[in-house]
């Protein structure tokens, strides 16, 4: 049994194959329906099958994207990072040539009275607020000599050593400067608070005084040179108790940021 089907099969078979290779129209016939009809069955299939390939394809694709534009993006951060670095470098040189060519001027105008010096430290350890410098008896520095920036009074030496000197400024405590009102006859005691500002002692509160005055040194303490600039008045009070008015000033020099300093011989 199994061997006749066989044989039927083949039979089929050999007669499919001679129809479908030979020129008999109704042969030519069928063999096109049966293309198209294959095709118009599978070509469905294909597309299916082919959409997930082109849409992994194109998340691939958008994926590769993404990562090259954040490395690019993390390259321009890098730059625009070295670029404000180098900027704030600029503005830092900048000022400090200023600071600089200020001293230099005044040195080059006065160069057997002022002695220039950098900070190198703070004192934290003594009774006054002291900054140090980085010249002392070798260059020529004694106690009690003012010191000085471009912008104004900053104090006085009180410890010189050989190398080095400590210089008690102006908000300290014990700091005590006798100054004048630019302008005007009015005449006080500047002194330090141990904060950023300081006050006006031993004003009048009749006395000539507004607001933005300025202050300068009188030469009448027998520490400070005449007309070194002290600071600018901020605030006045004359309500408080008694013949004197409350004054407060802000210093021309920031002396937490101050590099540099002039010591001036006497």
């Amino acid at each position: 049994m199994k061997g006749t089907l066989a044989i039927i099969v083949a039979i089929l078979l050999l007669a499919l194959s001679f129809l479908l290779f030979t020129d008999i129209p109704i042969a030519a016939r069928s063999y096109a329906k049966t293309k198209v009809f294959f095709g118009n069955a599978v070509g469905p299939v294909l597309k299916a099958t082919g959409e997930p390939a082109r849409w992994i394809g194109y998340v691939v694709s958008s994926y590769i994207n993404l990562v090259d534009l954040k490395k690019k993006n993390d390259d321009l951060k890098k730059k625009l990072d070295t670029l404000q670095m180098e900027n704030h470098r600029l503005v830092e040189l900048e000022r400090e040539n200023q600071r600089l060519e200020g001293l230099l001027q005044l040195v080059q105008q006065r160069p057997h009275e002022l002695i220039a010096a950098r900070i190198i430290g703070e004192d934290v350890v003594n009774w006054f607020k002291c900054i140090i410098i980085d010249k002392g008896s070798a260059s020529g520095i004694r106690e009690k000599m003012p010191v000085i920036t471009p912008r104004g009074l900053v104090g006085q030496a009180v410890e010189v050593r050989r190398w080095h000197s400590k210089i008690m400024v102006i908000d300290d405590t014990n700091s005590a400067v006798d100054a004048y009102v630019v302008g005007k006859h009015t005449r006080g005691i500047v002194e330090g608070k141990g904060q950023t500002t300081l006050k006006l002692k031993y004003v009048l509160k009749n006395d000539d005084l507004e607001v933005g005055d300025r202050l300068i040194t009188s030469g009448k303490d027998a520490i400070y040179p005449k007309d070194i600039p002290v600071g600018i008045v901020i605030s006045i009070n004359k309500n408080n108790p008694g013949l004197f008015a409350d004054i407060e000033i802000m210093p021309f020099n920031n002396f937490k940021k101050i590099d540099e300093v002039l010591v001036v011989r006497q």
